[in-house]
């Protein structure tokens, strides 16, 4: 189970980061929402090893070619379309650029996009047996609730302090870390 403890803050760290981006970016947002995005990621980290342990290990080295570069894809649009939409509203002379709502489409495709690594994890649990794969994504899925929704609050300090820059800030991480996931695969 520690394996799993350790895969789960592994996994979680996308997520994570995302969700403090989104906390910048949408500076008002409500704590019910921030849970229930946190809840997301987790779910996503959760089916994502059990769809990968379903699919087996004859598709695993067809989907892992594709992981990140579909990774990089889904989050660098939506770094770079937060960007444009904040270098917009300040073009339009606005003083303090209107806040962003984060919506449900953005928040499901953050969740494909940080947990789709994920996928090829559910193919190391094939011979553990499908009793003890489940817990372990459980596990993995509970603490990327938990890290999530921790970043939430970091995410908002500093989007107080960003202030109209968060946006901007945001969409930069974003790309980032879809950069970080395609790069890394190079080395794993």
């Amino acid at each position: 189970m520690l394996h799993a403890v350790a895969l789960g803050f592994g996994l979680a760290m996308d997520a994570t980061c995302v969700s403090m981006t989104n906390a910048m970016v949408e500076k008002n947002m409500k704590i019910l929402k921030a849970f229930l995005i946190a809840l997301t990621f987790g779910v996503f980290q959760f089916a994502m090893p059990l769809i990968g342990f379903g699919i087996g290990t004859l598709m695993e080295s067809f989907l892992s070619a594709f992981i990140p570069i579909i990774a990089l894809v889904l989050l660098s649009i939506i770094g770079i379309k937060t960007i444009i939409e904040s270098v917009k509203e300040k073009k339009k002379g606005v003083e303090e650029i209107q806040e962003k709502k984060i919506k449900s489409t953005e928040v499901l495709l953050q969740a494909v996009a940080t947990s789709i690594d994920a996928l090829s994890v559910g193919v190391l649990y094939i011979e553990e047996g499908i009793s003890y794969a489940l817990i372990s994504f459980s596990i993995i899925g509970v603490i990327t609730v938990a890290l999530t929704f921790i970043a939430f609050f970091v995410g908002r300090k500093f989007g107080s302090l960003l202030k109209n820059k968060a946006s901007i800030v945001g969409g930069v991480i974003l790309i980032i870390i879809g950069l970080e996931i395609f790069i890394e695969s190079f080395f794993v």
